[in-house]
């Protein structure tokens, strides 16, 4: 039977996520991905942080993180994609503060935006007073260290002092290596590393060095530290073997920390039978010791896991030494819950397993806020529809069990909503959303819908062929012939609908939405309220891409690219002043593949930063040695990508070009698209002052074919502007343009090329205006550099 979705009242939708989020105990922030705005936060985010809301709404969430801004946006792009949601960062506070904190986020879709709705719980309390380390860190008679997760040494207590002669000033920032192992025993500290990585507690004797030199014989103890799942610390405790008389008065205080932690502790035999128990571990289960000693943990299970879950904890801390992860269990009353359970073994010094430790903590109300935000990631909070990750999760399950049987998927567009959008505001916007899920609520009532992004829908027809489907598309396809009341507005929309089937078109999930989305864009090709079967050969351009990227992956570049160069002209000598280096692609397979094809490939699947260096350094050794024939004027113009520009290695590898082909640096431009040159991002604005600060040039390319203004413009201080091709090969109706974009380049001191001449009438008219520079097919095609130094002899 198809399944059915229940409609749920809009309104509710609006207040769970006002409850959730106004109203919620933990600091929650929303946070655009993409540039790392903070878009809006709740006031428990403000008392946390202590700043006012305005000043945190303009903050980034860079500007709250200590990590680099590249691991942060990681982080995102990794929720974002929805491979991760919980993160340990660490946060500064308007105090100055630093605060460790667990992060949970989630991707939603909230005008036609992704943006990460972020919950932020502060576990510093957790990880620096909890009762049993911090008890054990200042009470102890015995040296401690204590090193964050990246074995960098936090502090020491006044015993290690004693002990190594060290400070607490002098061995912060140390790793334990760097300090107080003997140089023979540093493969001892990546062994140890790596045991406490798996969450192994370490129990060793073996030899220290202390400040003086002297080595001695201790006995060690290390453990790590976990707040919920993080590693957060790692604690080692140095017995130094004199002491050993001391130990009975130290197991005791031990004890009496083990005891009083508010986490659950239990201590078995190696068969199994219970030893000891903690206070915590009654209070969480209604046990107590009588009723467990001699008993095997058994008495907890709950039933909710079978034999092979058992066999397999068993199997990992035999093997590994530990096994953590979160269990249900039954409470002395019968009640089931969660805990978040570590199993850990204790060996002696023969590595032989002697006892097993669980510390365990009651996950009840963690699953209870766990349970509220996967509502919100199944759930469009706008439409109440389900979202992308819920639709592709539950094709994943139903294209399992369907066996032979059939699925339809119709992938549905609004047409020219981001006009709407954009002309009415985001409000109509939403209504008109609204309004749309409500037909397709009448049209479909026994489908699953979902809204997978701003305007788009997707619509699941479990058993059902592809032309069964075309009865509903046409009763939503009637309905939209009635304007739909938006309350000051009455708008008649339209649809475009992609119909992909289960097994013919697709064998996955992801296959079945990627090709009713390409059928989708084929409807689009249509008037409107039009739809389209999925046909294979709209995926011929798919794999042809796909191609053209293999292609490129594994591409000679010496071989299989080539450079051409096209002369730039003075508009008024007719001398030749200068060379546009262009990337040629041809392949044994595909034959030459053009520019406008290959380049977008190469940018999206982060090839260009390797080819762009190749083609700096084949222009540079190539044009150099004709630099000296050359007027002073002469230049060489190269293509840069802004990936290029967003890299942090771009200046250095185009510094090291130069210097290693002797190129002079006042004799290069680089050229720059008008989308690259107005980017919002900080990292491609950094970059070209770096280059500029070497004394290199920079060109906007195809200017006229994006948005600039001149405050960007000086603000980047750019030398020249290209006005696009397409402006030249229309002169007649673009006269007005390039007189204007003339006067803009003029205005700034900029130096002007024309692209794309090809007459002399074009010439002609250039030649009467402020217009410096030309090149185009006029005065001739891109060459080859064997063909480029015959041109310039005959020049000369």
């Amino acid at each position: 039977m198809s399944p059915r979705i229940q409609s749920e009242d809009v309104n509710d939708a609006e207040s769970f996520y006002y409850t959730l989020f106004e109203q919620h105990h933990l600091p929650v922030l929303i946070i655009r991905p993409v540039d790392g705005q903070i878009i809006d936060v709740n006031e428990t985010a403000v008392n946390f942080y202590g700043y006012d809301k305005r000043t945190l709404k303009a903050m980034t969430i860079f500007d709250l993180n200590t990590l680099s801004k590249a691991v942060v946006k990681q982080k995102m792009t990794e929720v974002k994609r929805e491979k991760e949601r919980r993160f340990h960062f660490q946060h500064q506070l308007s105090s100055g503060e630093i605060r460790d904190v667990k992060i949970n986020s989630i991707p939603v879709t909230y005008h036609d935006e992704t943006l990460l709705f972020s919950l932020v719980t502060d576990i510093t309390d957790a990880i620096e007073h909890n009762a049993f380390f911090q008890t054990l860190f200042e009470q102890s008679p015995y040296a401690i260290m204590m090193m964050n997760r990246d074995y960098q040494i936090d502090k020491v207590n006044h015993h290690f002092e004693v002990l190594f002669g060290y400070t607490n000033e002098e061995a912060a920032g140390h790793t334990p290596e760097q300090l107080i192992y003997p140089d023979e025993h540093n493969a001892m500290f990546r062994s140890n590393k790596r045991m406490i990585e798996k969450g192994i507690v370490i129990s060793q004797n073996s030899h220290r060095q202390v400040k003086n030199g002297d080595v001695i014989d201790i006995q060690m103890v290390a453990m790590p530290v976990y707040v919920d799942e993080f590693l957060v610390a790692t604690c080692a405790i140095y017995i130094d073997k004199r002491q050993e008389q001391e130990m009975k008065s130290y197991n005791q205080m031990l004890a009496s920390v083990l005891e009083n932690t508010n986490q659950g502790v239990v201590i078995t035999n190696t068969t199994g039978e219970i030893e000891w128990i903690n206070q915590a571990y009654t209070m969480i289960t209604g046990y107590d010791e009588a009723d467990v000693k001699g008993v095997n943990p058994r008495i907890l299970q709950s039933g909710k896991h079978d034999q092979p879950f058992y066999e397999k904890m068993w199997r990992d801390i035999l093997t590994y030494g530990s096994w953590t992860g979160e269990i249900w269990n039954r409470r002395k009353n019968g009640e089931v819950f969660p805990e978040f359970l570590k199993i850990f073994s204790i060996k002696n010094e023969q590595g032989e397993n002697v006892r097993f430790v669980g510390i365990f903590i009651d996950n009840t109300e963690a699953k209870a806020h766990e349970k509220q935000i996967d509502v919100l990631e199944t759930k469009d909070t706008l439409t109440g529809l389900y979202n992308r990750s819920y639709v592709a999760q539950y094709l994943d399950r139903g294209l399992t069990d369907l066996d032979k049987q059939t699925l339809t998927l119709l992938y549905m567009d609004i047409d020219r909503f981001k006009a709407i959008n954009d002309n009415l505001g985001h409000e109509v916007g939403d209504k008109l959303l609204i309004a749309f899920t409500d037909k397709l609520k009448r049209s479909f009532p026994l489908a699953m819908l979902a809204r997978v992004s701003g305007d788009e829908f997707v619509i699941v027809l479990p058993n059902q062929e592809q032309g069964s489907c075309e009865a509903g598309i046409q009763r939503l396809f009637d309905q939209l012939i009635i304007p739909l009341d938006l309350g000051h507005h009455h708008l008649l929309v339209t649809c475009s609908v992609g119909i992909a089937s289960y097994p013919r078109d697709a064998a996955t999930a992801n296959e079945l939405l990627m090709h009713a989305d390409i059928a989708m864009l084929e409807a689009k090709k249509q008037e409107g309220n039009s739809f389209a079967f999925y046909d294979e050969a709209h995926t011929v351009k798919m794999n042809r891409a796909f191609n053209v990227k293999t292609a490129l992956q594994q591409a000679d570049f010496d071989r299989d690219f080539a450079l051409h160069y096209q002369p730039v002209i003075d508009v008024q000598t007719g001398h030749v002043v200068g060379a546009e280096a262009l990337l040629r692609f041809s392949h044994a397979t595909l034959g030459r593949v053009s520019p406008g094809e290959f380049i977008p490939i190469a940018e999206n699947n982060g090839l260009i930063l390797s080819i762009g260096e190749w083609v700096l350094r084949r222009a540079c050794r190539d044009i150099g040695p004709l630099i000296e024939m050359m007027s002073d004027r002469f230049k060489l113009a190269v293509n840069v990508s802004i990936q290029q520009l967003e890299s942090r290695t771009f200046p250095f590898a185009l510094k090291a070009i130069l210097e290693e082909t002797q190129f002079p640096q006042d004799r290069l431009v680089l050229e720059v698209t008008e989308e690259t040159s107005v980017s919002h991002s900080e990292r491609v604005k950094e970059t070209i002052n770096q280059i500029k600060s070497y004394g290199v040039d920079i060109s906007i390319d195809d200017f006229g074919t994006g948005y600039s203004s001149l405050e960007k413009l000086h603000h980047l201080k750019v030398d020249q502007l290209k006005i696009d091709q397409s402006f030249i090969r229309e002169l007649d109706e673009t006269t007005a343009i390039v007189r204007a974009i003339l006067a803009m380049g003029e205005s700034l001191g900029l130096s002007i090329v024309a692209e794309g001449v090809e007459t002399k009438d074009q010439l002609d008219f250039l030649k009467t205006t402020t217009c410096d520079y030309v090149q185009g097919y006029y005065f001739s095609r891109p060459l080859t550099f064997k063909d480029f130094q015959s041109f310039l002899s005959n020049k000369t």
